[in-house]
């Protein structure tokens, strides 16, 4: 997993990278989200791929 902190104006704050690190370690206030850029990565891959898949082009 590749962890993202975004604050609550969807500003990035940093990758969340330190394996022994605590949430607390991290600038982390209310209204923050944290995002696997990973797992938006792979559907973003799975949308081309069915896109190609279908001879079709469109924009997402």
């Amino acid at each position: 997993m590749e962890l993202e902190l975004y604050g609550p104006d969807d500003k990035f704050y940093g990758k969340l990278d330190q394996n022994d690190a605590l949430l607390g370690s991290y600038p982390v206030d209310d209204g923050c989200r944290i995002h696997d850029s990973q797992i938006s990565s792979l559907a973003t891959g799975l949308v081309s791929a069915t896109m190609s898949h279908s001879g079709r082009t469109m924009a997402v």
